[in-house]
């Protein structure tokens, strides 16, 4: 859990993606690009290295938390 912590918190760009995700709920990259305000091929490089720690999934072109990711996102918020 600490190293996944540790993943998201070095890179505000995956913060962004992750706070926009739980914020919005599940969202393709465009509009998560949007609403994070991030170029399109930054937030597809992120959603690439987020989705790898499997933190992430895409399901019929919407990106969301997997069950880790819920539970990595809720001790963000804690240490925010």
């Amino acid at each position: 859990m600490e190293e996944m912590i540790g993943f998201v918190m070095g890179n505000k760009q995956r913060i962004r993606v992750m706070e926009v995700i739980e914020s919005k709920g599940p969202q393709p990259a465009t509009k998560i690009a949007k609403f994070s305000h991030l170029t399109a091929p930054a937030v597809g490089r992120v959603l690439e290295e987020v989705s790898e720690k499997g933190l992430i999934k895409e399901a019929e072109g919407a990106w969301d938390f997997t069950d880790l990711g819920i539970e990595v996102q809720k001790e963000l918020k804690k240490r925010a």
